[in-house]
């Protein structure tokens, strides 16, 4: 019987599979476990939440203070993000983890066209599918402003996508921008350094 325990210790862990009431009962849990006792952070980091626990999470009154948003390594694909896009009770947050999400150009629409996410500075999106049609979409149509730091880091962006962000003007306050491990040329990244939204940076990193 120590392996039945040891699996029901870990699962609540692994809600992805989960529905109904069982996966109410376990997000609920989840959040109470994961958040700081001053409300301000969220950290759920590799809890496998899934778009489904995406529908508890973003109901739940007891984040209405978050400001620092850690969902790293959750997969929640597109249909996530656009729950977390259009969370009133997120509108707080001003630092943002997506990482190993499953986000394609889609959810990076609902993202960065979000009006919840007006306070956001930091972005972290490293690892996702973003392609270069989704840093196209971000790099005309951002929408907030006040970012400052970026990753982009290992999300299949070619040259396209590497040049349109280099040379969009819809991040006023960039500061930091991440796009190693991507897809573009030597010679895309030698142009994408003179950009006008580049050149500007304190860090660049392709």
């Amino acid at each position: 019987m120590p392996s039945i325990t040891h699996f029901e210790i870990y699962k609540p862990a692994e809600p992805c599979s989960l529905t109904g009431d069982k996966l109410r009962e376990t997000m609920e849990k989840v959040v109470e476990e994961t958040l700081s006792e001053d409300g301000k952070e969220l950290s759920l980091k590799g809890y496998c939440v899934g778009p489904n626990g995406m529908t508890i999470i973003t109901r739940d009154e007891r984040i209405a203070n978050v400001r620092r948003l850690n969902l790293g390594g959750n997969r929640i694909g597109d249909d996530g993000v656009k729950m977390l896009a259009e969370c009133d009770l997120f509108s707080k947050v001003n630092w943002i983890e997506l990482g190993g999400n499953d986000i394609g150009p889609e959810g990076i629409r609902h993202l960065i066209r979000s009006k919840i996410f007006k306070k956001v500075k930091s972005l972290n999106l490293y690892r996702n599918c973003i392609k270069s049609e989704g840093a196209i979409i971000m790099a005309k149509d951002n929408d907030l402003a006040k970012i400052e730091d970026l990753d982009l880091a290992q999300n299949e962006i070619g040259d396209d996508g590497i040049l349109a962000l280099a040379s969009s003007k819809k991040f006023p306050e960039l500061v930091s921008i991440a796009l190693d491990n991507n897809f573009a040329s030597t010679e895309g990244k030698e142009e994408a350094k003179v950009g006008s939204n580049f050149k500007k940076l304190q860090s660049l990193n392709l």
